[in-house]
């Protein structure tokens, strides 16, 4: 009988092998369906009920009409690829969620209960760090397309309120942005590390003008000198996401940085800046080749 690969090696799981998993308890209440998020860190699954997926299929009729509402999940499912050889391993990275939800709070990032399983599937028992968070419904801001303050506007005029003037949502997201800024600084300042904000979908703006981080596996510590670190995925994401929390100050809150600030003023030089968008090219460039080698399998 050939071995089963081990689900953190294999780039690709569905949710019907998720649920056949030997510490999930299968239930027809519930299906996993993949994120397209999922990747280089996590497996990620909806977890939805399955009523509400066979509407999203067969439609139900409202009114006489026919419609097919998206099934929305209850919960994020999480199953980290990093291997831990003992309890104290899985024990410190649990720590690391428990720094940013000390430092951000619950406003600020998606909650997540974290536990640990008993995986057995390859032939031994083996410890698995899997989460359940909390969906956060909204829009992704993208920082790299923040030019202005405007692009906040746009943002509420193409996909409206929750019952809220567009102003009145600008200000709230507005504001919102401010209070995370200013945690971010502050949990940089007293702890020395900060969360990946750089991933496309890591920030989100939620219906009532909010905003969260959902990205919650890639705390990184930052030193403050001429060393560009790369991530244990390859990625400079200490670098990128100070670039973007520059970005929210500069161009959302509108807050003139000096050159010689004395945090921004040894990332964001033009000679560091460069070699950083070097290092995200050769990332990108490594993925995409094993991606495509996954695929040729």
């Amino acid at each position: 009988m050939q071995k089963k690969k081990d689900i953190r090696d294999r780039a690709h799981l569905s949710g019907e092998e998720v649920k056949k998993l030997n510490f999930i308890h299968n239930s027809d209440t519930y299906v996993f369906r993949k994120h397209y998020r999922s990747g280089l860190r996590s497996h990620i699954f909806e977890v939805i009920f399955a009523s509400d997926l066979d509407k999203e299929i067969h439609g139900e009729m409202k009114h006489g009409i026919r419609i097919f509402p998206r099934a929305e999940p209850v919960k994020m499912f999480r199953i980290l690829r990093q291997r831990f050889d003992d309890y104290d391993g899985i024990f410190r990275e649990i720590k690391k969620y428990n720094l940013l939800l000390k430092w951000l709070g619950s406003d600020f990032i998606a909650t997540s209960e974290e536990f640990i399983a008993d995986y057995r599937e390859t032939g031994r028992s083996q410890i698995v760090l899997c989460g359940l968070q909390e969906f956060v419904k909204g829009d992704i801001l993208d920082p790299w397309r923040l030019f202005n303050k405007q692009c906040l506007n746009d943002i509420f005029k193409t996909r409206g309120c929750d019952g809220i003037e567009t102003d009145e949502c600008v200000e709230t997201i507005h504001s919102s942005i401010q209070s995370f800024v200013k945690r971010i600084r502050e949990m940089i300042n007293r702890t020395g590390f900060i969360p990946d904000l750089a991933g496309l979908g890591n920030l989100i703006i939620t219906p009532d003008g909010r905003l969260k981080l959902v990205d919650i596996n890639n705390i990184v510590r930052i030193n403050m000198d001429d060393i560009i670190r790369i991530d244990d995925k390859g990625y400079p994401s200490c670098d990128v996401s100070i670039q973007v929390l520059a970005i929210l100050e500069q161009v959302v809150l509108d807050k003139d940085i000096k050159a010689d600030d004395p945090f921004y003023g040894i990332f964001l030089t033009p000679d560091r800046k460069q070699t950083v968008k070097d290092l995200e090219r050769a990332f990108y460039k490594k993925i995409k080749a094993a991606s495509n080698q996954n695929h040729n399998f």
